[in-house]
Order: structure tokens, then sequence, then C-alpha cells
């Protein structure tokens, strides 16, 4: 096997792209999940929780649950929705790089298998005689 073998069958170079990609895109996740979810937690911690009614325990005169949000409350909205694109992102790179092992290995497999039958259409192979069969080393007595 050489490596323009290598280079020149599409599941072992597709593989080794989506464990590239996938390891981007696993370590991006991971590390920016992190961040923000550091900031949602901080920013919670300092807010009291809020008080939570049902819909039918208002009145018309209740205005708090279509209320806009306050400036904190939109910051950790939007590190929220960061934090869950991040998180996706996180998962698709460890999915991308199982799927790339696989690709990988099952291209591997391949090219050792076709490595394997030229090997054997080839006649004439040190451990071959020209009938096919496997030479002895010793001296048969």
């Amino acid at each position: 096997m050489k490596l323009p073998d290598i280079y020149t069958d599409w599941r072992t170079m597709a593989g080794i792209a989506l464990i590239t990609l996938g390891a981007v895109n696993w370590a991006i996740g991971l590390s920016r999940t992190q961040t923000y979810s550091q900031i949602v937690t901080a920013a919670t911690a300092q807010q009291p929780p809020a008080d939570i009614r049902s819909f039918d325990e208002l009145d018309s005169t209740s205005g708090a649950v279509l209320a806009p949000f306050t400036a904190e409350e939109r910051q950790v909205s939007f590190a929220t929705a960061r934090m869950d694109f991040y998180h996706a992102t996180y998962l698709m790179g460890r999915g991308m790089v199982i799927a790339g092992l696989l690709l990988s290995f099952w291209g591997f497999i391949t090219l050792i298998q076709s490595d394997a039958r030229k090997a054997l259409r080839r006649g004439g192979d040190s451990a071959t005689g020209r009938n096919g069969r496997i030479r002895s080393s010793g001296r048969d007595g």
C-alpha cells in the first residue's frame, strides 16, 4: 500500500476530513458551551426568582406576563440560546469524529484487502512458487 492508494480512496479521505472537522467542532463547542454556561449561571444566581403564576391566576390588570425583558434578562436569554447552539455544535462534532473514524476504518480495510488481492494476483512472489503453492524454507527429507 502506497500513499497514492490512501489519498485516492474516497472513504479514507472523507473519514479523515470528518475527523478533522468534527474535532474542531468538538473543541469549539466544548469551550463556548462552558463559557456561556458560566454567564448564564452567574446571571441567574444574581436575580431573585420571578413570581411565576399560571395564566388562569392572572387578572386583566396584570401585565407582568407580557412585559418585555429587562437588559439582564435579555442578556441571559441570548446567552442561553448561544449555549444551546454551541452544545449542539459540540454534540455534532463528537458524532462527526465517530463517523469519520468508522469511515476511515472501512477505507483502510478496503485498501488492505485490495493490496492483498494485488499481491495474490502477482505470480512469482518469494513466498509462492510457479504453481502457486507455498515454498518451504527448510529441506524436505
